[in-house]
């Protein structure tokens, strides 16, 4: 997988969830794309939904292709899907797949999560490793979903367990403030969120979709922006 792309697919983050602070939060169904560049030239779009299905598992899928003249040369493509259940107040993982296309490359990742067990098993590129499992431990698609609820509760700790690549590791989150954008979809005012180099803005009025994200790295600015429905 190319540098660049790689990078973009981690910017691939972040969905929606529902306006105003409150005691709890459960996120609402939507679908929203994107456009993504690097340095100002567009390189793929990004295809972010939420739905709830019939047995009342709510399922995150995204899809993030290179489009254009890239896709001449690098036709990569990512679809990731995570599954969990409400409980209460609570969001219970089930599942989380990804499967990566792109020049003669193919690789899958899967997380089953046995709460019975404690034990989540992570599958990637043929290599298993079982995983103990404690409270608030999650998968790196789920964990926006736990993002996005935190900061539409008001809590200020944003701190998260996530299982990513058959290892555990802990991303950390900084609200800088509020900030008003104009995007493809109109004026909105945005809460500013940070991690290390990756800098994405939330629309409490849109339900905290993302809106913008920004990344600055060794290959450049990385910016993916919101689209019209």
């Amino acid at each position: 997988m190319s540098r660049p792309f790689r990078h973009i697919l981690f910017l691939c983050i972040l969905l929606n969830t529902a306006a105003g602070l409150a005691d709890t939060y459960q996120p609402l169904p939507f679908t929203a794309r994107y456009s993504v560049h690097l340095d100002g030239f567009k390189v793929g779009e990004l295809e972010r939904r939420l739905y709830i299905e019939p047995d009342g598992r709510h399922v995150l899928e995204q899809i993030m292709e290179t489009t254009g003249v890239v896709a001449l040369f690098k036709k990569d493509r990512l679809v990731e899907r995570s599954a969990w259940i409400h409980e209460g107040d609570q969001a219970i993982p089930l599942g989380y797949h990804a499967h990566y296309v792109g020049r003669a490359k193919d690789t899958e990742e899967r997380i089953d999560f046995d709460w019975q067990q404690q034990t989540a098993t992570s599958q990637r590129r043929g290599k298993v490793k079982e995983i103990p499992l404690v409270a608030g431990m999650t998968d790196k698609l789920m964990h926006q979903v736990m993002l996005h609820s935190d900061i539409a509760t008001g809590k200020e700790h944003l701190e998260y367990s996530i299982i990513d690549r058959n290892k555990t590791k802990t991303y950390a989150y900084e609200v800088l403030g509020t900030e008003a954008l104009v995007t493809a979809r109109g004026m909105v005012n945005t809460i500013k969120v940070k991690r290390k180099d990756t800098t994405f803005w939330l629309a409490p009025e849109w339900d905290y979709l993302l809106v913008q994200l920004l990344q600055e790295n060794d290959d450049g600015t990385i910016a993916t922006y919101i689209q019209k429905q």
